[in-house]
């Protein structure tokens, strides 16, 4: 077979429109699949600029067996100035490739899929970390496109949702956030200006930011109730870290490239102050949270989970007759 199908944006999101509940299973069954099941995940691949040390762009190559029986590579750049010129941060493509020949046969626009899936993972996580079930209040760190969808996932996973505490840096961002999530329904919204106002009214905070290096060094106003989703793992210096009850999706993947987990292993010389991986939460192997201690879940963001996502808007795409066929695209 010489063709190859390329699905667009406005495709990706139709298929996934209100699909955050469908999103969460196929997300939080991959995690199974990799934790238990068959699958090959090499480390990510990251591409940096000497004369630009926040651009980057990242290969996450990977095979997930099981259910899913697909392999593929997502490749997601991420230029924070583009939000200064009004363009998207991130910019990314998802490879497919068959399995019995190693063709690649599709071509998916991946960074609807790559914001959809990290939101699904963020989503599994506070339902089953966070102490309170019927949580009210959430607070939003960053008012990027990640968490515009983290709040789509987080009115899903948490139904009894009627107030938000936001903050950013930029304060235009922080307004424009709020119009941007004004279509999804009421809410009562608060713009506050630092890190410590969210914690001090939120129990639940996320954090999806740009930054490049620790700047949180005091988590005082938490307590043995707060969770804390570390979306964008730099965030956090490693004494707060070491205050946490800390879950990650993948230890060895997430202790690198100077995550706020991988500053903390340099520093304590070991990985001891990580408990346990999100799929022994979801399997019920380990429990959603320890007595004492706030819960800090880690995610690096696996390219395991876009193959799953990938391959569920595929199989929709065919079904529905979606997508652009290049027919000869191979040699």
């Amino acid at each position: 077979m010489k063709e190859i199908k390329i699905i667009k944006a406005n495709d990706v999101a139709s298929i996934l429109e209100n699909k955050e509940n469908t999103i969460m299973e196929i997300v939080a069954n991959a995690y199974v699949e990799h934790e238990y099941g068959v699958s090959s995940l090499p480390h990510s691949i990251f591409l940096r600029f000497p004369e630009n040390k926040r651009n980057r762009i990242i290969g996450l190559p990977a095979y997930l067996g099981g259910e899913y029986n697909v392999a593929g590579m997502k490749w997601i750049s991420s230029f924070p100035a583009n939000t200064e010129r009004n363009i998207e941060r991130a910019s990314a493509i998802l490879l497919m490739n068959e399995l019995d020949t190693g063709h690649v046969n599709a071509v998916l626009e991946s960074s609807i899929i790559s914001a959809k899936r990290t939101s699904g993972s963020a989503a599994i996580a506070a339902k089953l970390l966070h102490s309170n079930k019927n949580e009210d209040t959430i607070g939003f760190v960053g008012c990027g496109r990640i968490n515009e969808e983290m709040y789509r996932f987080m009115r899903s996973a948490f139904p009894t949702l009627k107030k938000i505490v936001i903050y950013d840096l930029s304060a235009e961002r922080a307004k424009m956030f709020l119009e941007v999530i004004k279509p999804m329904g009421e809410i009562e919204a608060k713009i506050v200006n630092s890190v410590s106002e969210v914690f001090s009214e939120c129990a639940l905070t996320i954090f999806a930011t740009t930054v490049g290096e620790p700047y949180v060094f005091d988590i005082s106003e938490c307590n043995e109730n707060s969770t804390i989703l570390n979306i964008s793992l730099r965030d956090f210096d490693p004494e707060v870290v070491l205050k946490c009850d800390n879950v990650v999706d993948d230890l060895d993947h997430v202790c690198r490239e100077n995550t706020s987990i991988h500053l903390t292993a340099n520093k304590t010389g070991n990985t001891d102050f990580v408990r346990c991986g999100i799929a022994d939460v979801i399997k019920n192997k380990q429990p959603g949270r320890i007595g004492g201690k706030p819960v800090m879940f880690s995610p690096f963001g696996l390219g395991v989970l876009d193959l799953a996502l990938g391959k569920y808007v595929l199989s929709k795409a065919d079904e529905m007759g979606i997508g652009t066929i290049i027919d000869n695209f191979l040699p």
